[in-house]
């Protein structure tokens, strides 16, 4: 076993923990629908998570690092989206019911603290590959010209109460990854 298919076993267990989290919480939402009070916004961050978990996965493909300082910085990248995951929709349905808007107010500021943290691990570490590679920064600014921006957008919805701002965003973030990153014509052994 070579170094690449060693540690793509962990990250396939983590990803597949992460969605069988997302699945389990949906099922025991649908399966308790009746005590459920719906709301968009934690559905949402739920889909974004999971396009987020196949992204992750779909490009593990290109990853390259052979050594332990290669790869802590994307076991660190997998404990925050699979902590993302895991926020995004509650884990039980009590027997008094549970109410997702409430839900994902009281999370709101974890949720986007992990999400953001992990967006800002990835493009970190992609910028510094880039430069290592030779690119300048000014190049890096012309190639994430929407994922440096979106950053601080992402830490400063730590601080947004409303909820369809928090939505309108996930929303965005969901767009650029299908569209914007290519995620449906993309081939898996892009460089991560």
């Amino acid at each position: 076993m070579d170094t690449f298919e060693y540690i793509t076993a962990l990250v396939a267990v983590v990803i597949g923990l992460a969605i069988a989290d997302l699945a389990t919480s949906l099922h025991r939402l649908l399966r308790n629908r009746e005590r459920v009070r719906w709301d968009w916004v934690a559905p949402l961050s739920a889909l974004l998570i999971l396009a987020e978990l196949f992204n992750l996965w779909w490009r593990w493909h290109g990853f390259s690092g052979t050594t332990a300082g290669q790869v802590v910085p994307y076991f660190l990248a997998l404990i925050l989206i699979f902590l993302a995951a895991c926020i995004s929709l509650p884990d039980e349905v009590p027997a008094e019911g549970v109410d997702l808007a409430r839900h994902f107010d009281k999370n709101r500021r974890y949720f986007w603290f992990v999400y953001a943290s992990y967006v800002a691990l990835l493009i970190a570490l992609i910028s510094i590959r880039d430069l290592h590679n030779g690119l300048t920064p000014r190049d890096l600014l012309s190639r994430y010209y929407f994922d440096y921006p979106w950053l601080v957008a992402a830490y400063a919805m730590i601080f947004v109460r409303k909820r369809w701002i928090s939505g309108i965003v996930m929303l965005a973030s969901l767009g650029w990854l299908v569209i914007g990153l290519n995620l449906w014509g993309r081939t898996p052994d892009l460089p991560l």
